[in-house]
């Protein structure tokens, strides 16, 4: 199915229960970047549960939109494509009829995915974003839920189950107690599924995505990055229980929710309800990556499986970006004595923030801050939860001459504690003085070294390198001591 590529892009199209996508990976690191994404909302799988068939129209609809794929990838030449099937086309009568039609009108070679393998690249989809994924994950899709039970990035009990919208309409269309016994008996029938009590649950699926935008909205929560976004048990039961009551003309009409999505949406909203009441996990995690990503995930080596998906992101961007990308390591041990004690995790986070230290150089000097605040805040991250999302850029921010405490910011800033807002400005101090004391260059940080102690932050210079002590490099030793409390001093070894 992998075929060797010049350009090293991955296409993965994806026809589901109720839509057709087509993803196309700029390689196949440890979290390759999306270099193209489009969804049609077709709706395979609608007729499915009444007739056994495949809604005519929508088949229509999801030929013209894989032809359009098919031309897409042929221009931009993209040899390695991985097409799969999901539930719809797996239940329906018709669905190797339509999967023929597809492979003539487009040549691709369609692979029909069983539910065990469709919950497993569900789950591997999770683990690729967030590696220390524990409980239970849920990808919510047309034809069926897949739920699969994870710990200790390793994949256990997993199940496809006979949840998606499309096929509970004809309960729903029976009442809300009809759909709810339903949707009940189902769930209470997997003997394992009350291992995810007081454990995260990890929701995959559109459906499910706009729901946890509606909390966004909601709560204002002021990033709106949906990717390992949170929601407490108490809230998901809550929200679930106004999305299951309104119509989907009322759901419509409320701002990132696109009419077709509308349609199923009070019947996902009843399965989270359900699944939240009967298991009771601590809360929803939204993970934004999942069949799809799981698909190219499986292909990785253990090698490339076993980095870190962050430092990697960071690594390519600053390859790309960055005067000088090989200087993080420096950089992190250059400042480590400003971080006595810092927890390991913190530490991850700060040497991920030294690798983007030098990214946005090329911007204007008058808005580079900004525009590092940007692209770090709303980049595409995997491994790292929000408040490690905004550490990032905030000390970036401040790394380029932003400063704390304007309104601007102010939402921004609001998501951290105090004690987190000291430490991104200390972060932030400190690197803009590493960077402006060596030029960027790891040699030029090996000719001075930072001293902490009770009242002083000395720069001690080494011999012959009394010169780059100048009294810019002191103005900036002087920004790190008076976020630490200290005086600064520069003295020669």
């Amino acid at each position: 199915m992998v075929h060797p590529s010049s350009d090293h892009r991955i296409a993965v199209i994806d026809i589901g229960s109720n839509s057709v996508r087509l993803v196309v990976y700029a390689g196949n690191s440890r979290f390759p970047a999306v270099s193209f994404n489009e969804k049609v909302l077709c709706g395979l799988g609608r007729t499915v549960a009444e007739t056994g068939l495949l809604d005519g129209k929508a088949v229509t609809e999801a030929l013209e939109t894989l032809e359009r794929f098919a031309i897409l990838i042929k221009q931009m030449r993209i040899q390695d494509i991985r097409p799969v099937a999901t539930a719809a086309v797996r239940d329906a009568q018709n669905g190797r009829e339509f999967i023929k039609s597809v492979e003539h009108r487009s040549g691709f070679k369609i692979r029909i995915l069983s539910g065990q393998e469709e919950a497993r690249y569900s789950a591997m989809g999770v683990l690729a974003g967030l590696p220390e994924a524990d409980g239970l994950v849920g990808d919510m899709g047309g034809g069926s839920m897949e739920l699969i039970h994870i710990s200790k990035g390793r994949i256990n009990e997993n199940v496809s189950l006979p949840l998606g919208p499309f096929l509970l309409a004809e309960h729903n269309k029976k009442g809300k107690r009809e759909l709810v016994a339903r949707i009940d008996e189902i769930i209470q029938d997997v003997p394992w599924g009350l291992v995810g009590r007081d454990r995260d649950f990890y929701s995959v699926g559109g459906a499910w995505r706009a729901i946890a935008r509606l909390h966004i909205e909601q709560t204002q929560y002021p990033l709106h990055i949906l990717h390992n976004y949170s929601i407490p048990r108490d809230d998901v039961i809550a929200l679930c229980d106004v999305v299951s009551g309104l119509s989907p003309a009322s759901l419509a009409r409320l701002p990132g929710i696109a009419a077709k999505r509308a349609e199923t949406l009070p019947i996902a909203a009843t399965v989270l309800h359900r699944i939240f009441t009967i298991i009771r996990p601590r809360r929803l995690v939204v993970s934004a990556l999942g069949l799809r990503e799981g698909i190219l995930y499986d292909s990785m080596s253990r090698t490339v499986k076993n980095r870190d998906p962050l430092l990697e992101a960071c690594h390519e961007i600053a390859a790309l970006s960055g005067r000088f990308p090989e200087h993080a390591n420096a950089l992190l041990q250059w400042i480590d004595p400003l971080f006595i004690g810092e927890p390991l995790p913190d530490r991850r986070v700060r040497l991920a923030i030294c690798m983007l230290s030098d990214v946005a150089w090329r911007g204007h000097p008058d808005y580079r801050a900004e525009k590092v605040l940007m692209e770090v805040l709303y980049g595409r991250f995997g491994g790292i939860d929000h408040r490690g999302s905004v550490l990032m850029a905030l000390s970036l921010y401040v790394c380029y001459g932003g400063s704390l405490g304007h309104a601007e910011i102010a939402e921004i800033e609001r998501l951290l504690p105090p004690e987190d807002i000291e430490r991104v400005k200390l972060i932030g101090l400190a690197l803009r003085l590493a960077q402006r004391f060596s030029g960027g260059t790891s040699s030029a940080l090996k000719l001075g070294r930072l001293v902490l102690d009770q009242d002083v932050l000395t720069l001690r210079l080494k011999p012959a390198a009394h010169s780059l002590g100048g009294e810019v490099v002191l103005r900036r030793l002087e920004s790190v001591a008076r976020a630490l409390g200290r005086r600064a001093a520069i003295i020669d070894e």
